[in-house]
């Protein structure tokens, strides 16, 4: 049977065969719409399974994809891109202990080759930095799994609660690991300084693509066994939540760098997506977190890709020299200050929602002052991203600014993605009500 997963996985292959040619980039978007058009297939392989609301994210990311191959100009990229999406297909689809561990090393493994396309000192940096990370948090799963088999657990099952020390201690070994892609806190060190570090449309595919779709993966896999280990499990995944937004805004209040600010704001927002684990045990956990991860996908990627424009086009990489760069670029302005408002969470835009929804989830959990908590945190972030948006519109640079052509497809790309946020904000209920 052709899925998704096979349709792209062939592709990832052939577009080895088209490297330097013209075509790879429009095989590249027909290889993804094909994927698109068959989102839903199962894998059609032991342990992989789909539902509904995999489904809907896989579509979601593809879209995603297809906008940053649009505004993608090198080519390996475009080709580790496929690779990326069939991983990501086959994590979202994981259902047994077994499948989900391969399917985690597959994303984690082409996100570091992602990376390792360096042509600078600091991009050397940053992906060193990575692969240390990649490398601990694949010690911490198999620990985890080692000591899960010890407890009585099976591989080639779902994750299901034990009675055993050894079972609980090796679920949350694997929670952990999955917490270092996730940025949360303390195992975010390594984000800050490679998001900022690598290109910033590598750094849009690791923070935007491949962090959303292990945070919905993860969720849909422990569930089940975080609601009966609330507990424990409960006061854990608060405090991480709590010190992983927390730390983020200030931390990124105190930047200079565009990239460093906006990649403390993607550790910030690892901490809210968290929210929806701890409220696990609430009928809208899972809906907050789709509606979260949606959101993010949108507008963490069109923002690193904005990052990626200004520094490959106009040599922009700080607060200082984003200085009035609306007057000489009102276009890539609007879509830069839409995508932080978004961010933000301002109404009408799907960061908003995606916040409300979680929020609600975990009112609804009873975890009322972890709501506030959140909700400060909320707005302590409009700072920083209202003090981008200040240097963009009403700072004079002290330099003559300087009109650059921006590549023929990236505003296109732009566009889709700025759809998705204006869609997911205000019309999300005519999918989410289906």
């Amino acid at each position: 049977m052709i899925s998704t997963f096979s349709i792209l996985f062939a592709a990832s292959v052939l577009s080895l065969l088209l490297h330097r040619t013209k075509m790879l980039k429009i095989f590249t978007l027909l290889a993804l719409v094909a994927g698109f058009a068959l989102s839903g297939t199962s894998i059609g392989l032991s342990g992989f399974g789909s539902s509904e609301a995999v489904t809907l994210f896989e579509r979601i990311m593809l879209i995603v994809l297809m906008a940053v191959v649009l505004h993608e100009e090198d080519e390996t990229t475009m080709t580790q891109t496929l690779f990326l999406a069939t991983a990501s297909i086959a994590l979202l689809q994981s259902q047994t202990v077994l499948a989900f561990m391969i399917a985690f090393e597959a994303v984690s493994l082409i996100s570091i080759v992602l990376v390792s396309h360096i042509r600078t000192a600091e991009q050397a940096e940053g992906a060193v930095k990575m692969f240390i990370a990649g490398a601990i948090a694949t010690g911490m799963l198999l620990l985890g799994a080692a000591f899960y088999l010890m407890g009585g657990g099976l591989l080639e099952e779902d994750i299901v609660s034990q009675p055993t020390t050894f079972s609980l201690v090796g679920v949350f070994i694997m929670l952990f690991a999955v917490f270092y892609k996730l940025t949360i806190v303390p195992m975010h060190g390594w984000a800050a300084d490679t998001y900022a570090l690598v290109r910033h449309s590598h750094a849009a595919l690791l923070s935007g693509v491949a962090k959303t779709v292990v945070a919905v993966a993860a969720f849909k896999f422990f569930a089940p066994f975080l609601a009966e280990a609330a507990d424990i499990s409960v006061p854990l995944l608060v405090v991480l939540a709590v010190v992983t937004m927390t730390l983020g805004n200030f931390m990124a209040l105190y930047q200079k760098k565009l990239s460093r600010i906006l990649a403390y704001s993607s550790i910030a927002q690892a901490g809210y997506i968290l929210l929806a684990y701890a409220a696990v045990k609430s009928a809208y956990a899972s809906t907050g977190l789709l509606y979260m991860a949606i959101a993010y996908v949108f507008m963490q990627t069109a923002v690193f890709l904005v990052l990626d424009t200004l520094r490959q086009k106009y040599g922009i990489q700080t607060l200082e020299a984003l200085k009035g760069f609306a007057k000489g670029n009102p276009v890539l302005a609007f879509f830069f200050t839409v995508q932080l408002f978004s961010l933000a969470g301002i109404p009408l835009l799907a960061g908003f929602l995606g916040k409300a929804v979680v929020f609600y989830a975990v009112v609804d959990s009873g975890l009322w002052v972890v709501a506030l908590i959140a909700l400060l945190n909320s707005a302590l972030s409009v700072g920083y991203y209202a003090w981008i948006v200040k240097h963009l519109y009403f700072d004079e640079s002290k330099e003559t600014a300087v009109t650059q052509t921006v590549g023929k497809f990236s505003h296109f790309a732009q566009l889709i993605l700025l759809g998705g946020t204006l869609y997911f904000g205000i019309f999300a209920f005519l999918i989410f009500a289906v």
